[in-house]
């Protein structure tokens, strides 16, 4: 066993296996030993064991690497190449540096900025974890956001500091995933620790899974662009301050409409139920599915998100649900009235990417709009509107074309496209919609689109400028409207053609399509 893993492993390395492997190994090993160290084993210990570990992971991860991926570029410039290499071992170097932050909140030259008191002090964490110990002890101040900042909190609410105290704004089931968290400690330095470790492990894998599922040229050039998704700032901050929303909403998302695709619908409905039911918006992948007239994959979504509301009723009483309906608290979360206290600041205004968000902006910049609540409903209102067109418009004509046979790399590569433009777009709907951490939707669609271009220096250009427009951010009004109004329209644009078809190349052999596709429906 060991031989014939080392003769696979030398047959199988070149240097750019070896990258691949460099990127993988370097992103799971620290997180590996933050696991490790948190069993309480000495550090010396812990670094062998990381060492060992790294070695192992190497060994075989190489020969994983499919031929496809090494190709992809092994046949670009050696400019090309080296920005690739180049990418690689910045996040790597990145993370690790990042990893010693997420050990100890004090140790701030280690956060990604440490000038930046938001990315230093935010961590989404404490809320959910402060919205579960507040659901068990005193739920009537679930969602009183004033509650979490009250010394009386403090007696049933663990320490953050140095970190602020966030206050829980999600649905009532989304209480399990911190209940289960809980379950490992109930200390917050600890429970931030295991979570990015969770979060970095499921989120690179997972990634990776769906760019193998892709296959063919589309899948390998998505594979060789995962490094530069996670180089970008919305990816980097979001591990840092821990929103969920990448993990459950695009990972989740798009992961549960893979499992669809492989007729694996009752671990497909029980992702996206629960990504449904941290942060509602991935609903719209079920109007995509009732529009196609899949009924198998939305009949488990909802049974799942009927099983995770029973569990969070058992566990947490009647309060939190009652809390959330008859006290219309979503009723305030979605018209906006809860957010009211965060779009006040002007920082908070420009993050916002949410056409709820826009006459906020319009008053930044001279214009005499008054109160903006008003306006920014009714644009809120066309938007959704005309995001349910996009969603049915793409969905038939998606289906009518797998219905004609349509198989393949692109085909599949088109899909997923198709799920994370309208995710992001989604994910804009809501009153508060941070660039932060909803970019990175639109950061990875359009290195899936990448796959589908034809890669002229045009193309490439253009695709470049787009990535540095949405993947940074700067506190300027101006600049924040043109990257806001770029990811719609890169989301509608991408969704469209995808739906429709991009360039078409020769007709898929056999091997093209995964033998899983073929496997019963469950």
């Amino acid at each position: 066993m060991i031989s014939r893993t080392w003769t696979r492993f030398r047959g199988s390395l070149d240097y750019f296996a070896t990258m691949y492997a460099v990127f993988v190994v370097g992103i799971l090993v620290p997180v590996v030993m933050i696991v490790l160290s948190l069993t309480g084993l000495p550090g010396p210990v812990t670094a062998v064991l990381g060492l060992v570990c790294a070695a192992v992971l190497f060994v075989l991860f190489v020969p994983a690497v499919p031929a496809e991926w090494r190709e992809a570029v092994r046949a670009r410039s050696i400019v090309v190449r080296v920005l690739w290499s180049v990418v690689i071992l910045l996040v790597v170097a990145v993370l690790a540096r990042l990893t010693q932050f997420m050990l100890d909140a004090d140790n701030v030259d280690a956060s990604l900025s440490a000038d930046d008191d938001f990315l230093v002090e935010k961590s989404h964490l404490s809320g959910y974890i402060s919205g579960a110990l507040m659901a068990e002890h005193d739920p009537a101040g679930l969602y009183d956001r004033h509650r979490y900042e009250s010394p009386q909190a403090d007696s049933i609410l663990p320490a953050v500091t140095p970190q602020d105290r966030d206050a829980y704004l999600y649905p009532p089931p989304f209480l399990l995933l911190p209940r289960l968290l809980l379950l490992f400690s109930h200390d917050f330095a600890t429970l931030r620790a295991l979570y990015y470790s969770l979060y970095v492990a499921i989120v690179l894998l997972a990634m990776f899974a769906i760019a193998r599922w892709i296959g063919g040229r589309q899948g390998a050039v998505l594979a060789a662009l995962t490094p530069v998704v996670w180089l970008s700032l919305p990816t980097l901050a979001t591990l840092q301050i821990g929103n969920i929303h990448v993990l459950v909403l695009y990972v989740g998302g798009a992961g549960a409409m893979v499992l669809f695709q492989l007729r694996r619908n009752i671990f497909g409905g029980a992702a996206l139920a629960f990504a449904i039911i941290a942060k509602v918006s991935p609903a719209i992948l079920l109007v995509y599915l009732l529009v196609q007239r899949r009924w198998r994959p939305a009949v488990w979504t909802a049974a799942f998100c009927g099983l995770y509301s029973l569990l969070t009723l058992a566990i947490f009483g009647w309060e939190p649900w009652r809390q959330f309906l008859s006290d219309g608290t979503w009723q305030r979360l979605a018209s906006g009235e809860f957010h009211q206290f965060v779009l006040v600041e002007r920082a908070n205004q420009l993050v916002n990417y949410s056409p709820f968000g826009l006459p906020y902006k319009a008053n930044i910049m001279g214009w005499d709009i008054g109160d903006p609540v008003g306006p920014a409903r009714v644009i809120t209102n066309i938007y959704t509107l005309l995001l349910l067109i996009l969603v049915a418009v793409t969905a038939v004509r998606i289906h009518r074309r797998l219905s004609a046979g349509a198989e393949g790399p692109r085909v599949r590569a088109e899909q997923l496209a198709i799920w994370l433009a309208v995710l992001t777009l989604a994910s804009f709907r809501a009153p508060f919609g941070p660039w932060v951490y909803i970019a990175v939707g639109a950061v990875w669609m359009l290195a899936v689109h990448a796959g589908l271009m034809r890669g002229g220096k045009r193309t490439v250009a253009l695709l470049t400028v787009a990535w540095l427009i949405i993947a940074v951010y700067n506190e300027n009004v101006w600049f924040t409207l043109v990257a806001q109004t770029l990811i719609y329209v890169a989301c509608f644009l991408v969704a469209w053609r995808a739906s429709s078809g991009t360039d078409p190349e020769p007709a898929p052999s056999r091997e093209d399509s995964p033998q899983t596709e073929r496997v019963g429906a469950a």
